[in-house]
């Protein structure tokens, strides 16, 4: 039986040390900018991986993370959500967080 994406994403979370859900939407305009700002940000930190999600496409997996608006990003670390922020995101607050938790983990 083939893995569903909803499994797939799951059992990645569980099995990365640190790893970002990006959801956006093809009608969304921010999630292209925020997304490239992020990009920026995790040229430092290359042990993040970062799995994009088109939550328009993908309900079952948006709806399955409690995903209302795009963009969205979730950080996980360990297995364990730890960061989730949306449109109105400080990007200099998110990298202090993800640097801090980096410091930790790796």
């Amino acid at each position: 039986m083939e893995e569903s994406r909803v499994d797939y994403v799951n059992n990645k979370i569980a099995s990365s040390e640190m790893l970002i859900l990006y959801f956006s939407n093809e009608s969304c305009g921010a999630c292209e900018v925020i997304r490239n700002k992020v990009d920026n940000i995790l040229k430092s930190y290359p042990k993040i991986e970062i799995i994009d999600i088109n939550g328009e496409k993908e309900r079952e997996l948006a709806a399955s993370k409690y995903v209302l608006t795009f963009p969205l990003l979730i950080l996980y670390v360990q297995g364990k959500e730890t960061i989730r922020v949306g449109r109105n995101v400080d990007l200099l607050e998110l990298e202090k967080s993800i640097r801090r938790y980096y410091e930790i983990v790796f």
